[in-house]
């Protein structure tokens, strides 16, 4: 029994110790801001349950493209909330293209997010892509709720290279 404090103590200090690692510690920016540019992303759409396996597959289809192209990040836009929409969701997984050009895989297209929308875009560098979903969409939502903006059903997530990780939130 007195080994047990000492082995708490250890093993807290270790998994710290990754977080950090991982990034865990940095904090994002955030900014209200209006898209100067349209954005030009290349995917496949998809409507369903959150934990549909044909999700995931399309997720995994996407980070092979990424790793064939490494400087295109990962882009997804979610038309809804799936915490409102119980567990629902309609998407675009793939990843952010810089034009039209790109020969496509078999079932993929392009959509355009068009310049002008007024977002809540929060950023954070350097954080693993297993941490980055949830400091971005936290830093978001407090901000949107600071500031008293009405979401929009729009969300445009961007995971980079070099960790260099973006979520844009559609607001009124």
């Amino acid at each position: 029994m007195r080994f047990f404090f000492p082995l708490v103590l250890i093993f807290t200090a270790i998994g710290l110790g990754i977080y950090a690692y991982l990034g865990g510690l940095r904090t994002p920016s955030v900014a209200l801001e209006t898209t100067a540019a349209p954005v030009l992303l290349a995917g496949q759409p998809f409507r369903g349950k959150v934990d549909d396996s044909r999700f995931g597959e399309l997720f995994r289809t996407a980070k092979n493209w990424q790793d064939a192209h490494p400087s295109q990040p990962l882009a997804n836009l979610y038309y809804n909330d799936p915490e409102s929409a119980h567990d629902s969701i309609r998407a675009f997984v793939g990843v952010l293209v810089p034009d039209t050009a790109a020969v496509l895989p078999t079932g993929w297209r392009y959509r355009v997010v068009p310049a002008g929308r007024r977002v809540v875009t929060a950023r954070v560098q350097g954080v693993s892509f297993l941490l980055a979903p949830g400091k971005l969409y936290t830093t978001a939502q407090q901000h949107i709720k600071d500031q008293k903006l009405t979401k929009q059903p729009f969300y445009l997530e961007q995971f980079g290279p070099n960790e260099a990780d973006e979520l844009r939130v559609g607001v009124q």
